[in-house]
């Protein structure tokens, strides 16, 4: 890490010279234990969460005092998704193997940790390219509980994710789907049908409304998923591509993307060698370009502080990123759609213009 930068909304770029002396100065780095994990596999998915400590007691042993612990009763877990289909679950602070999670028969290609804010047991949803989804019982030592399979039976399942309170997830794959599922029952919620080729990545907005999705069909898709349907679209080719385009092999494959806790920005990472920094806004170009060769993932950091930029080369950049306060009328839509259905609010006897600002009618204007 040797680099940090700040992204100004003018596109202008300045080095963070007080970040650079403190965050990644080599007197800092040096200080940081690097754990080095071994493993028999290809390793093709991580995340990080917590789950019950009591879960934990007998694999972990005397490494317990050791754990970084979210509270005295969870502690902090690697997992980490391998192509041979197992998951490894490891203790990050000491890299001391826990337990292997054997169900999937293909490569695991993502995995994530139920949000530690959501009311429920720690859950670790896995998909792979058997054309499943898992859901693992992190609270109960890893018990695998429930197998979903809403994809095509020869499809491959590239990613799932996440919303924060919870209430749903999502997943998407090379059937061009994108499926909402609702936790509680873990029933298909709604599905989204309007990519033209394999989906590589969804992820939720922390605004429990909104979810952006991109795909190999050069897009990025800005979905309210309450109601269903599609808010914008974001293309990485210009003008946008026709069909048989979309359907073919091109240099604008959008391969990552990343929401900002604004629920405002998007970051996305395209073959053409481009990260963009996009908002919800203003869909018809980028706020924002760094050219960045073969890059390939692009994250936020929780508190929307920092972007993350990994390469394939192994090689990861962080700079600095300006976030924006939420307008008390965002913060009050946010709650209402917590709270009402899409037909509860059009029976309301409410102004038009509320109705239309309550289904997102800002976003591309």
């Amino acid at each position: 890490l040797d680099k940090s930068r700040l992204f100004h909304h003018s596109g202008a770029e300045k080095f963070h010279r007080h970040c650079t002396r403190t965050l990644f100065s080599n007197e800092n780095l040096s200080r940081r234990r690097i754990i080095i994990v071994e493993s028999n596999a290809l390793v093709c998915s991580i995340a990080f969460g917590y789950a019950s400590l009591s879960s934990f007691m007998f694999p972990l042993g005397a490494a317990r005092n050791g754990m970084r612990k979210n509270d005295q009763d969870s502690v902090l877990l690697l997992a980490v998704g391998m192509d041979d289909g197992s998951i490894r679950i490891y203790c990050p602070k000491t890299g001391c193997f826990l337990m292997q999670l054997l169900d999937h028969r293909s490569t695991v290609g993502d995995i994530k940790f139920s949000p530690p804010t959501a009311s429920m047991r720690s859950t670790l949803l896995s998909c792979s390219r058997d054309s499943t989804l898992k859901l693992w019982d992190m609270d109960d030592q890893g018990n695998m509980f429930k197998t979903l399979e809403g994809h095509g039976n020869r499809e491959v399942v590239t990613c799932c994710s996440w919303s924060f309170d919870g209430k749903y997830a999502a997943s998407g794959g090379t059937d061009t789907v994108l499926i909402i599922w609702e936790t509680a029952r873990w029933t298909p919620f709604h599905y989204l049908r309007l990519h033209r080729n394999t989906i590589t990545c969804c992820e939720f907005a922390a605004d429990n409304t909104l979810i952006a999705s991109c795909s190999l069909d050069t897009s990025l898709i800005l979905w309210n998923y309450h109601f269903g349907y599609p808010l914008a679209y974001f293309w990485h080719r210009v003008p946008a591509p026709q069909t048989v385009f979309q359907f073919s092999l091109n240099r604008h494959h959008v391969r990552d993307l990343s929401f900002s806790t604004d629920c405002q920005h998007m970051a996305t990472v395209c073959d053409d060698g481009n990260v963009r920094i996009w908002s919800i806004q203003h869909v018809t170009c980028p706020k924002y370009i760094k050219p960045i060769q073969d890059c390939s993932s692009v994250a936020y950091s929780c508190d929307g502080s920092a972007l993350v930029i990994g390469d394939k080369k192994g090689a990861v950049q962080v700079y600095s990123a300006r976030m924006t306060v939420p307008k008390m009328a965002f913060l009050a839509r946010k709650v209402v759609l917590q709270n009402y259905t899409e037909k509860d609010i059009m029976k309301e006897n409410i102004p038009h213009i509320l109705k239309n600002y309550l289904q997102f009618s800002e976003v591309g204007a």
